[in-house]
């Protein structure tokens, strides 16, 4: 897909924006614009990123975007440091099946669920329709929450009973047994 980002001429004339501070409007603009956005409008900004393109430090990044989430027009997941537009379906959304097709290997790859299920949820409000989307976060579902084997008295556990345990160190304990063969087959091949 193309890298770069329409913005509107209207942007200088919404209502929002005209409410800003020159240092909003400019951070709005970059958070739409920058080199990291992608076609679906969730992507993954590391503080450190924003500091380096914008010229701002940690404490006005973390202001400026918790100013922005309390506006309602992002989300930023502090684990998987992805960031979320709100609104960016409703503006940018294209129809055409390569741009769907995009934007469902996208979703694929956030790391943050709920942000794959509200823009699924805001394109259904927006009219909007990606036929494979619905399929795909069903499909993210039943790896996020395992069904109980049985419906008495069961209690969901985030691993399945088969899934192989490791004991806390077997790994360094490997790595030792590994150490003493090598050991022994020079000490041997010496001799």
């Amino acid at each position: 897909m193309a890298k770069y980002r329409h913005v509107h001429t209207t942007f200088w004339d919404d209502g929002f924006v005209l409410d800003l501070t020159p240092e909003e409007k400019y951070f709005y603009l970059y958070l739409m614009t920058n080199s990291n956005t992608t076609q679906c409008g969730i992507y993954e900004l590391p503080y450190r990123v924003i500091e380096m393109h914008t010229g701002y430090n940690r404490e006005t990044v973390q202001k400026l975007l918790q100013r922005f989430f309390e506006y309602g027009k992002i989300n930023y997941n502090e684990l998987t440091k992805e960031i979320m537009l709100t609104n960016w379906a409703k503006y940018n959304f294209i129809n055409s099946p390569k741009v769907k097709k995009c934007i469902e290997k996208e979703l694929l790859a956030v790391k943050h669920i709920p942000f794959v299920k509200s823009y699924v949820t805001s394109l259904e409000l927006f009219g909007y329709s990606i036929d494979n989307v619905s399929i795909l976060l069903n499909g993210l579902n039943e790896q996020e929450e395992p069904q109980p084997i049985n419906d008495i008295g069961s209690i969901p556990y985030q691993y399945y009973i088969d899934t192989p345990s490791k004991e806390f160190g077997e790994k360094e304990k490997r790595k030792e047994k590994e150490k003493k063969k090598k050991r022994k087959t020079k000490t041997n091949s010496r001799r």
